[in-house]
């Protein structure tokens, strides 16, 4: 990774713009404060503080467009700096499976409507695959997944909907036929920081943890970094939308 970087040391109060097109960023060291826009409900500027191996602009640079959340250094940092052509021509290189889910991260990330056909895996991972995957069907108000649960699996929506709620109850997001949720098995176990519930009945196909993997270690180590640090970002933004709303 280090030929694929350059690494930047800057020191608290240096004013830096973290928002340049041409650019993501890494943290290796240090904190820096991102902002949100104005909660609608309560009328303040929502926070999060980013410290090590967080990731900044880096669903921005894959799709070309212009952040939504300002940044402030608090305290000296050390930047990993990545080209956001070089991210770009990864992702175009990347399987179907990996292309999915990054697809379907930054639309998440970015609170985009669900209806396209880039947010379902497409049909060549699906017939490939079958075999590997097993079905459940769950019925409405039934929990998918529980807060503090294991991550031993990632799921496809085949057709129905579900919730994703935060430990208050308060909803996340909400997924529909096509959509696919618990990316966070693609890298460990740590128990589940949301839960889910089907909102009405639904159908799933159940991509258990090894099967992810195999399909994630077939990337280079720029795509399996692109993929980790997408859903760190996600994990911010559910965060940031919270508070947004006075959560």
């Amino acid at each position: 990774m280090d030929n694929e970087s350059t690494l930047l040391a800057l020191k608290f109060g240096e004013n830096f713009d973290f928002n340049q097109k041409e650019y993501a960023y890494l943290i290796e060291s240090g904190s820096v404060l991102a902002t949100g826009e104005k909660g609608s409900k309560v009328g303040l500027l929502p926070t999060h503080t980013l410290e090590g191996y967080d990731p900044i602009g880096f669903a921005e640079a894959i799709v070309a467009r212009p952040t939504g959340l300002r940044f402030k250094q608090k305290a000296d940092v050390i930047l990993r700096q990545f080209n956001s052509s070089d991210l770009r021509r990864a992702v175009a290189g990347a399987n179907v499976f990996s292309q999915t889910i990054i697809k379907y991260s930054i639309g998440r990330i970015f609170g985009q409507a669900r209806r396209s056909a880039t947010f379902s895996f497409e049909d060549e991972f699906i017939n490939k695959n079958y075999k590997l995957l097993t079905r459940r069907v769950v019925e409405q108000g039934e929990a998918v997944i529980t807060i503090g649960s294991a991550s031993t699996a990632m799921f496809f929506i085949e057709t129905g909907a579900v919730r994703v709620v935060s430990q208050g109850k308060k909803l996340l997001a909400s997924l529909e036929d096509g959509e696919c949720f618990g990316e966070s098995a693609l890298f460990d176990a740590k128990p589940r920081s949301a839960g889910v519930i089907a909102s009405k009945k639904t159908t799933l196909l159940v991509i258990n943890r090894e099967q992810v993997q195999v399909e994630i270690n077939k990337e280079s180590s720029m795509v399996r970094l692109i993929v980790l640090l997408l859903i760190k970002r996600l994990e911010v933004m559910n965060i940031l939308r919270l508070r947004e709303q006075g959560k």
